[in-house]
């Protein structure tokens, strides 16, 4: 019996809010400090309550996504900072209903899960599952082993 496995990662790139959120925020904390060693040693309270805060919050943003097809099932995973691994959705190919290149389903009121890198020019399709929309960035063999059952795949 032939056994069709694949497995891909995704990294995560923070969008230009968060860029811009971690900028000011490292900013603030170095006016801060410098304002707290130059003149008023009670700045140096809110420049080490910034750069705690950022620490936390910048870690929470390292994660990638990990995407596993096994003879039907797919299963994606968040996986943090490389260390620790959560299982964030599951479906099986009798469940999908259609696969589609872009992201479908945006206008229809319906649920959305995005599992994307949050790049701007990447490739992404969308499974439709469950009454869910959810947006992956698939290996090309995924996509070649979709073809066999959807129409829309290959569009």
């Amino acid at each position: 019996m032939r056994d069709v496995v694949f497995e891909w990662y995704v990294p995560y790139f923070p969008d230009k809010r968060k860029m811009l959120i971690k900028a000011v925020m490292i900013s603030a904390a170095l006016v801060f400090f410098i304002d707290a060693v130059f003149f008023a040693a009670g700045m140096l309270i809110p420049s080490v309550i910034l750069a705690v805060a950022g620490f936390f919050l910048f870690r929470s943003w390292k994660y990638e996504y990990e995407y596993v097809y096994v003879n039907g099932d797919f299963t994606i995973s968040k996986i943090i900072r490389k260390a620790k691994r959560k299982d964030v959705y599951h479906t099986t190919r009798l469940d999908m209903e259609d696969f589609v290149r872009g992201r479908a389903g945006q206008t229809e009121g319906n649920r959305i899960k995005d599992f994307t890198s949050g790049r701007p020019n990447a490739l992404v399709y969308t499974i439709k599952a469950k009454g869910e929309y959810v947006y992956i960035e698939p290996s090309e063999e995924f996509v070649d082993e979709m073809k066999k059952y959807y129409s829309s795949a290959g569009i």
